[in-house]
């Protein structure tokens, strides 16, 4: 009794890939790798779907086919982890190692199994903060640190160029406060953002109030959200409180510096989402529905 259970026609309306995509890959990779039944048609079995399903996550997520193709068969290679806590530990540890290749695999492994949303707020975001917690306390380089940060951020620009930004409607503008380097979190929410159905422009790094006043008259935005993480880029954002009225519907404030701090937002003529991507999403959504913005 063969193991595989399913016809190519089944495992393409299971998985919405065409059975000519599915012929291709076993052609290129050597992937999947259908048993015959006696009459020569191809079976499938559930393994073989999960690991379709997670070529396509792969691919969705702007990974080539062939580098996807790759990753699955590694997964199968070498036994990762399957909950968070335990895909937090090998992330780490493949970034403290400087093993972008492992990095790769965990990485791999956390989007054939969980949403974009949980690998980026609940794998990626809190992975960088331990990085940075042992560098801070003296136990990495800064070299490191740097690479763990340098990497994940390389791979959430990637989401974000492989998620389709929707066309019309007034966009929102994803940017870091000026001396603001660390965007991460900026990157995360930009992402999510888009990926609920606004129009996002991000900004990046470290940018100027004045330039970002100027561009907010020229598209006239419905939301800017401007990241801040440390005392320095707030204290930037005080010096240029008089230029947040009025930017947009909604001017809001996010990152480490206001989620010790909220209040801080209101005393720039803005709002406080919350304190972490999810929530401030979830809570962007929440005016739009008040009427206070159009996606």
């Amino acid at each position: 009794m063969t193991r595989g259970r399913y016809t190519v026609n089944e495992v393409e309306e299971r998985t919405k890939v065409p059975a000519s995509t599915l012929r291709q890959w076993e052609r290129r990779y050597g992937f999947p790798k259908p048993e015959r039944s006696d009459s020569g048609y191809r079976l499938y079995c559930d393994g073989d779907i999960r690991s379709i399903e997670a070529m396509k996550r792969h691919i969705a997520e702007g990974v080539s086919a062939s580098r996807a193709a790759e990753l699955v068969g590694q997964k199968g290679a070498e036994a990762l982890p399957n909950s968070l806590a335990g895909l937090q530990a090998a992330l780490s540890d493949a970034l403290l190692q400087l093993d972008e290749s492992k990095a790769d695999q965990v990485l791999g492994q956390a989007y054939s199994l969980y949403s974009v949303e949980a690998v980026h707020c609940e794998l990626a975001q809190r992975v960088v903060a331990r990085v940075e917690t042992l560098w801070r306390q003296g136990e990495v380089a800064v070299t490191t640190e740097r690479f763990a940060r340098a990497y994940l951020q390389g791979r959430l620009q990637t989401v974000m160029r492989a998620t389709a930004n929707p066309v019309g409607g007034a966009p929102v503008v994803v940017a870091c406060a000026p001396l603001e380097h660390h965007e991460l979190g900026a990157l995360i929410l930009a992402v999510l953002l888009r990926r609920t159905g606004f129009r996002v422009l991000y900004l990046g790094a470290d940018t100027p109030v004045r330039d970002l006043c100027v561009l907010a008259r020229e598209l006239r935005p419905g939301g800017v959200v401007i990241s801040a993480s440390s005392p320095e880029s707030v204290a930037c954002l005080m010096d240029a409180r008089s230029y947040f009225s009025g930017l947009a519907a909604v001017v809001a404030f996010s990152g480490a510096a206001f989620n010790r701090h909220p209040e801080l937002a209101e005393s720039l003529s803005g709002v406080f989402l919350a304190a972490d991507a999810d929530g401030t999403v979830r809570r962007f959504g929440e005016l739009v529905r008040r009427g206070a913005l159009s996606a």
